[in-house]
């Protein structure tokens, strides 16, 4: 399965978005990877588009690099980036709360972009530092909005190797749901949050 540009039918949406999480990697490992699924838009998420240890995937940096490798690059993290400055986002073990980021008009308008480019047929990658889509919100997040109007997502791991949606979700299905400390099965859908706290716990 590689990311073609995407037709645009009559009446709706149709296609897939990718996502490709950058982590350690090489820069060129990472652009080949992207080349080979296609990718034409590298559109990053990232509320905060810089690391220390990685500085080739610095926001300025990689945008002359995508660039460089005949890539389009866009700077999406205000709108779509999922560790938000705003305390008000967070729960008090310092978790992300996905619903009130979903519900914010900047999250709204982040989104419409990137149907709107999809629309167009362009093929389009959600890039951020996190390797593993099972705990990112690239997948957590975005992709659930994206699945919500109808496009399909499938992710490119580090290998270079592609996984959909449809299968993590089975992936999910057949896991062994865990006991909570009092018998009963924990749901994850209590809450719509991230997979790891990202602040420190407040106290009541």
């Amino acid at each position: 399965m590689t990311g073609q540009r995407n037709p645009d039918p009559p009446g709706g949406i149709s296609g897939t978005i990718f996502t490709a999480g950058f982590s350690n990697l090489p820069l060129s490992t990472f652009l080949s990877n992207l080349r080979v699924h296609g990718i034409q838009v590298l559109v990053d998420v990232r509320s905060k588009p810089y690391a220390s240890y990685t500085p080739h995937f610095n926001k300025d940096q990689i945008e002359v690099s995508a660039t460089t490798a005949g890539l389009r690059y866009l700077y999406l993290g205000r709108e779509l980036g999922g560790m938000p400055d705003n305390p008000g986002f967070y729960d008090d073990q310092g978790y992300v709360l996905y619903d009130r980021i979903a519900a914010t008009e900047g999250f709204q308008v982040g989104i419409n972009r990137l149907l709107d480019g999809l629309r167009k047929g362009y093929c389009l990658a959600l890039t951020c530092g996190e390797d593993n889509p099972r705990h990112c919100h690239r997948r957590l997040l975005l992709g659930r909005m994206l699945r919500e109007q109808g496009v399909a997502v499938a992710h490119i791991l580090s290998s270079g190797t592609l996984i959909s949606e449809a299968e993590l979700l089975d992936e999910e299905r057949r896991a062994p749901r865990q006991l909570s400390l009092f018998g009963g099965v924990e749901e994850e859908q209590q809450a719509w949050r991230s997979r790891h706290a990202v602040l420190p716990g407040r106290s009541n």
